[in-house]
């Protein structure tokens, strides 16, 4: 039979393949089963290649983790999954488990610690396969409450050459094992999640960069335009507290007590523990060098840790505030610790990352360092001030003073020589004046020569007193002082003085309808404070509760009250008591 270029191969005998039946069917069935398996693993590349698209979105570190282990349970088709991230000491610091119920998570009694499989794993960073975790010789078992769990695969994630943690996949839904071609693909996502993490832990690094920076900004712009200390130190607590995510941050600095610190500011998010915040400012803590506080301030090293477990003394305070982690700074460097700064979170939330401490210690260090120049600077400007005011009482008492008490002298000796009453009179009264004006000068020369704050001197706080009395007398009043009072009257005694004053002006005002009121204030061997006003007198019969107040504080202090008083002529009360609380004589009789 001849054969022609346009006949086809299967009409020559030469080209017919002949094979038994049965070994074509064998051959078909063998095809498929490589086409099907062909098609699985095109579909498990594809599903890997969706993993790393899905993992490498977002940088956001939580929500990036998360979302790592859903993609590595789904991509082995695992009914649970987890991620442990390993902490500093080698333990797991965070446990992100999938695949439970609120129920079931409701009843395990805690999340695995790093203990027997999981353990092996952070000793020993290689990829595990098992069939049941249970025949393992290093299984422990699990915490109670746990599910059940079998088949078992686990492999590390590094990033560069340090191992982050590990991927955790059990019970395999469609196979009583994991496969070979399972740890491959897991192995594969962990590289990649490793490049994801990294990723994501620069993008926070940087953006706590510029929170950092945008925060050194702020503080040294309020310290140039000369905020006060306890402002700049607030400001440095919230600005740590957003960086670092916390729930409240504390700065604590050296107290009057020996190993004591006293929180001197805080910033919080809402109220945690239901104890009012109020009550923190000025706590007393305890920073022994066998305390988490102390071991802080005295070393001069950052250090986390859960104040929630009983090992961590003296931060009570903490605790009673509902905080679990926590990150102690020292605030200023190691050779010149100022204090600590508290950054703590909720017991129900993560710890701290250690990639923050870095970041968040340059941020204390430099605020310290800034706080600590301001203060020079506000100490420079004190001295300048003080040195100022010096000087103007040295000039005042060694010229002014001199001058018009020369012209007083010159005055009196006029007066004798003056024929005419009227005008020997009115030259007496500026003589009286002139007298008058010297005992104010060396008054404002005391005042000037007082080392003390203007909010804290005796004299200044009178002043205001009779300065506010205007507003509802109609007129101000006017006042004398004498003597170094501001220097020899304590603080208890200032109290009880602001106390009665304010309550004879009040009187005076709501009572007398005086025209004219006169405070003097002198301190001698004693303290006397002296109101005179013009006005109606107090009525035989009437209430005296306002001056009974008097007569207790001045009783009190060992001292006494003298009130004259005549219908229509005024009244006079001196008010007399010892310059210090406790001074008085007890066998004086008054």
């Amino acid at each position: 039979m001849s054969q022609t270029g346009d006949e086809p191969y299967e009409h020559d005998e030469r080209y017919r393949l002949s094979l038994p039946r049965a070994g074509l069917d064998d051959l078909l069935d063998e095809v498929r089963a490589r086409m099907s398996d062909i098609y699985a693993t095109q579909d498990r590349i594809r599903t890997l290649l969706e993993a790393v698209i899905s993992i490498g979105e977002g940088l956001q570190l939580d929500p990036l983790l998360l979302r790592i282990t859903e993609t590595a349970a789904r991509l082995v088709n695992a009914r649970y999954g987890a991620l442990g991230v390993i902490g500093s000491n080698g333990e797991l610091a965070r446990f992100i488990p999938v695949g439970l119920q609120p129920e079931e998570i409701a009843a395990i009694e805690h999340w695995p610690e790093g203990k027997g499989i999981l353990g092996l794993l952070i000793k020993e960073p290689h990829a595990l396969r098992l069939s049941d975790v249970h025949d393992h010789p290093e299984s422990r078992g699990f915490p109670e409450g746990h599910p059940p769990m079998h088949s078992f695969l686990g492999v590390p994630i590094r990033i560069r050459d340090q191992v982050f943690g590990n991927l955790y996949m059990t019970d395999k839904r469609d196979a009583s094992r994991f496969t070979e071609d399972d740890e491959l693909l897991l192995r594969a996502l962990a590289t990649a999640a490793g490049t994801a993490i990294e990723n994501a832990q620069l993008y926070s690094q940087s953006q706590s960069r510029e929170t950092w920076l945008d925060a050194s900004g702020q503080i040294t712009t309020q310290l140039l335009t000369g905020a006060a200390p306890d402002q700049v130190l607030r400001l440095v607590a919230r600005r740590a507290r957003v960086m670092a995510h916390a729930d409240f941050a504390v700065i604590a600095m050296p107290g009057s007590e020996p190993r004591t610190l006293t929180v001197r500011v805080w910033d919080a998010v809402g109220d945690h523990g239901g104890r009012p915040w109020a009550g923190l400012e000025g706590a007393v803590l305890s920073c022994g060098p066998d305390t988490l506080l102390g071991r802080v301030y005295m070393g001069g090293d950052a250090m986390m840790a859960d104040v929630s477990a009983p090992e961590h003394q003296g931060a009570d305070f903490l605790k009673d505030l509902g905080a679990g982690p926590v990150l102690v700074l020292p605030f200023g460097p190691p050779e010149g610790v100022r204090g600590i700064l508290f950054l703590a979170r909720s017991r129900d939330k993560d710890a701290f990352q250690e990639s923050w401490v870095g970041v968040l210690s340059s941020f204390a260090d430099q605020a310290a360092v800034a706080l600590e120049l301001a203060e020079a600077r506000l100490d420079s400007e004190r001295l300048t001030v003080l040195e100022d005011r010096d000087r103007i009482a040295r000039d005042l008492h060694d010229t002014v003073i001199q001058r018009l008490y020369a012209t007083a002298i010159t005055l009196m000796g006029t007066v004798r020589r003056i024929d005419d009453t009227g005008t020997a009179a009115r030259v007496q009264g500026a003589v009286t004046d002139l007298d008058d004006t010297i005992r104010q000068i060396r008054s404002t020369i005391f005042a000037l020569q007082s080392t003390g704050s203007d909010a804290s001197w005796l004299r200044s706080r009178v002043l205001d007193l009779v300065n506010s009395a205007g507003d509802t007398l109609g007129f101000a009043p006017r006042l004398l002082t004498q003597g170094p009072i501001d220097n020899e009257v304590d603080e208890t005694v200032g109290e009880h003085l602001t106390a009665v004053l304010r309550e004879l002006l009040s009187n005076i005002s709501r009572h007398a309808g005086a025209t004219r009121v006169d405070v003097e204030l002198s301190v001698g061997d004693d303290l006397c404070l002296r109101v005179v006003d013009d006005g109606c007198g107090i009525p035989e019969g009437a209430v005296r509760s306002g001056l009974r107040n008097v007569e207790s504080r001045a009783r009190e202090l060992g001292g006494h009250v003298t009130v004259t008083t005549a219908e229509e002529q005024g009244t006079t009360v001196v008010w007399r008591v010892p310059c210090r609380a406790g001074a008085a004589d007890p066998h004086r009789d008054d």
